[in-house]
């Protein structure tokens, strides 16, 4: 499985990733590092829906599962004091806890631009290797719900590799660097 999180690495012009908080749809119960979308009836952030839609980023903080789009959680709302979002990976009964500092029906992103390098995995049965720099893919969302560079999937091409991961030495390595394509980017700049 994709046990980890797509998450910025470094910049091409050497600045801080650009990063936002967006207003968050109601019932979103993604993990941190899944690419989201901003929704185009209301302007709501939500998760990627996989396919020839733009990404506008990748989360910063797991789904609040908000009872209504950009509404901050109130026992009126949402009768939970501390709303349970996302899954806890390898803990099967375990939820995820909203830090009531941020409990303000936003989601901070880190903005899918043509600036940000990501650091991301390659598939589960794939190992990242030399050749694959370069080449673009798609990304696929893993049965513990965290997302990866999908290198049987060529349609959609979301992701080029322009690195493998220095830090991943493993056998099989699958740790990878990737840009978001021009195409695939719902806020540029």
């Amino acid at each position: 499985m994709a046990t980890a999180e797509i998450h910025s690495v470094q910049t091409i012009s050497g600045n801080q990733a650009r990063m936002k908080r967006v207003i968050e749809e109601a019932g979103q119960v993604f993990l941190p590092g899944t690419p989201v979308q901003v929704a185009a009836g209301d302007g709501g952030l939500q998760a990627w829906v996989q396919g020839a839609t733009k990404i506008a980023g990748f989360s910063k903080e797991a789904g609040n599962n908000l009872g209504a789009l950009g509404v901050a959680p109130t026992a009126a709302v949402n009768p939970t004091p501390q709303p349970s979002q996302g899954q806890v990976p390898f803990e099967p009964s375990a939820v995820n806890i909203t830090r009531p500092f941020f409990r303000d029906g936003r989601q901070g992103i880190e903005v899918a631009n043509s600036d940000t390098i990501w650091a991301g995995q390659v598939g589960p049965a794939q190992t990242a290797l030399a050749t694959d720099i370069g080449v673009t893919y798609n990304l696929t969302k893993d049965a513990d719900n965290h997302w990866y560079v999908d290198k049987t999937n060529t349609t959609n091409l979301v992701a080029t590799i322009v690195k493998l991961d220095p830090s991943d030495q493993s056998a099989t390595p699958r740790g990878v660097y990737f840009i978001v394509t021009d195409a695939f980017q719902q806020i540029p700049g």
